[in-house]
């Protein structure tokens, strides 16, 4: 568990970037998260997933981040830490407003609430700290604000600063040079957008020319009764247009290097992916999200050495809270490990068994669909996607070569996919998903191959311990048909199964978290998963494709967004004739 010191100034910083945040807009970038707590996107991410899992914030993969309602309610007792230290240090111990700021982000974390509260009793239970900005009270609740910019309040018109929101030394000392601190009465006489700049009228008719950043940064109060009449004649209030905000990109990504010793092969060394991904905003409504990936270091021809992929692209447009659309390439949403495969939020060096040979990740397609949040830690996914091709189904793999991945992919009839989460209880993560659609588009005469998979799964972390379980069931109807039909086209009977079924359990322990040397964890991980639970009639099982595995392993991470990876596997079939083969792995993986 990472110091909760760490913790609350995550909490402060969404709590505080979330409230700047424009009219519709609810998640902070993660770009915006990590350059207030000046780490890498990376490693805000991770953090970030950390605390989703502790059931303190919402986390939505390429979008940002928001607080739930406990975590809102932490972050603002942080803050109220945070602010009577500064208004006690300033009002009794004679700092200046402009150097309370860093002594209160070390005291925050120390004090307790009881020294806290007498301190509120002291102070006369006051509403703001020397900054303007507001104090919430022992519950976490805060007095809404009712002020503007100078940048859109009347012109012309006395205004009271109630607020300053930037603690830079420098910039506090200007504004208090120039007679700018909550309190102060002022006006502002002209805006010139040409040369950036705000005039305005302070204290003994002083004036000042300010630049627009400077004056989004002071927020005003008009006096009630002068408030009152411009409500009732609007024509006399002079204010700017509202300002589009500019279009974003942002570039990440994360890279596995892996060693391999598995038993009767060769060792060897694979550069097995490298990814980029792009996301753009083109408004806080609409953002595109690509990823392209690069598998086994190069691609020559149509060898066997290398693949590139567009495992994502699609648009959000982000309607509300509970509802949005999504279209393009997506993931599909089935398991842990599909939709959040970046190697250093997993154990292990290879993914999971489960989630390869049973839920055949990585899964991707085209599609269109629904997700969102409702009630109180509830999300969903709902998606209509392109099918598989039952033509490529086999014994060994199951439906993972079936995968069409966007390349002119056949949709006479679409598939349809989803997941349901709950992530109202902190630490745990309740997830089920889907998948329903018919795959035998490919044969002629055609006859259908419907295929249905349901999985669930579950992860609960607290204290440093994490606890992972997930299930998954795959039924092939018609696979007789199928084993019949693909036997007279290759010349082989696939002998595919009718049903699929794994199922797997982790736990794993973090230790020296949190550490200047880094981070270090273990895991165990048992999985059991059989290609051939089922077969259709007339067809027997080859016990070779019923194993389970054993996999050990630690994981160092010297930094949250780099771990190195070690783990020994030790995988056992039911066959007395074919022996499933054990391995030692060495990773390495990083993302940012």
């Amino acid at each position: 568990m990472l110091a909760s010191s760490t913790v609350e100034n995550y909490l402060k910083a969404i709590y505080a970037g979330v409230a700047r945040l424009g009219h519709g807009q609810r998640l902070l970038p993660m770009g915006q998260l990590a350059a207030a707590v000046g780490v890498t996107p990376g490693t805000a991410t991770t953090m970030v997933k950390t605390l989703a899992e502790s059931g303190l914030v919402e986390y939505e993969p390429y979008a940002g981040v928001a607080l739930t309602a406990a975590g809102q309610k932490l972050a603002a007792l942080v803050l109220r830490r945070h602010r009577l230290i500064e208004l006690f240090l300033v009002r009794v111990m004679g700092y200046s407003w402009d150097e309370v700021h860093d002594e209160a982000e070390l005291l925050e974390h120390a004090v307790t609430d009881r020294l806290i509260d007498r301190i509120d009793e002291m102070l006369g239970r006051p509403e703001t700290d020397p900054h303007g900005d507001p104090i919430p009270n022992a519950e976490g609740l805060v007095k809404p604000q009712d002020a503007q910019t100078l940048l859109s309040c009347p012109l012309e018109t006395p205004v009271t600063v109630t607020r300053v929101i930037d603690q830079d030394k420098e910039f506090l000392r200007f504004i208090e040079q120039h007679h700018l601190k909550p309190g102060e009465a002022i006006a502002v006489e002209a805006r010139d957008a040409a040369a950036d700049s705000v005039r305005v009228r302070g204290k003994n008719d002083q004036r000042i020319t300010i630049g627009t950043r400077a004056a989004s940064k002071l927020l005003v109060q008009v006096a009630q009764v002068l408030l009152l009449c411009l409500l009732a004649l609007p024509a006399f209030a002079q204010t700017e247009p509202a300002r589009r905000e500019a279009p974003r990109t942002n570039l990440s990504g994360y890279m596995d290097f892996h060693f391999n010793n598995e038993e009767f092969t060769d060792a060897r060394l694979d550069f097995h992916r490298f990814v980029l991904l792009v996301t753009h905003s083109f408004s806080p409504r609409i953002r595109f999200v690509g990823e392209l990936e690069l598998e086994h270091a190069f691609v020559e021809g149509l060898e066997e050495g290398g693949e590139l992929e567009l495992e994502q692209a699609y648009v959000d447009f982000l309607l509300d809270r509970s509802f949005n659309v999504r279209a393009g390439m997506m993931l599909m949403p089935i398991g842990i490990i599909n939709e959040r495969h970046e190697p250093p939020v997993f154990y292990g060096v290879e993914r999971p068994f489960i989630d390869t040979v049973i839920i055949p990740t990585t899964w991707f397609d085209v599609g269109a669909g629904v997700h969102g949040e409702v009630g109180r830690g509830w999300r969903y996914r709902a998606y209509v996607v392109a099918p598989l091709n039952a033509a490529d189904f086999n014994a060994d793999i199951g439906l993972r070569d079936g995968r069409q991945k966007g390349s002119e992919s056949n949709v006479g009839r679409p598939a349809v996919t989803g997941r349901l989460e709950y992530v109202g209880v902190r630490g745990l993560t309740l997830g089920a998903s889907g998948w329903s659609g018919r795959s035998g588009f490919e044969f002629r005469p055609r006859f259908d191959v419907p295929v249905s998979l349901v999985e669930s799964d579950a992860r609960y972390s607290r204290r440093g311990y994490e606890f992972r379980g997930q299930f998954a069931q795959v039924w092939v109807d018609n696979a007789g048909v199928l084993n019949d039909t693909l036997a007279l086209r290759v010349g082989v009977n696939p002998n595919i199964g009718s049903a699929l079924r794994g199922f797997s359990l982790e736990g794993s322990r973090r230790f020296f978290s949190g550490s200047r040397l880094g981070e270090v964890g273990g895991f165990v991980r048992y999985e059991n998963f059989d290609t051939q639970y089922r077969m259709p009639s007339g067809y027997v099982p080859l016990q070779e494709f019923d194993r389970d595995a054993w996999v050990v392993g630690a994981n160092y991470w010297p930094d949250p967004d780099v771990a190195i990876k070690v783990d020994y596997s030790i995988v056992r079939n039911q066959s007395s004739v074919i022996s499933a083969p054990n391995s030692f792995n060495v990773g390495l993986g990083w993302w940012f």
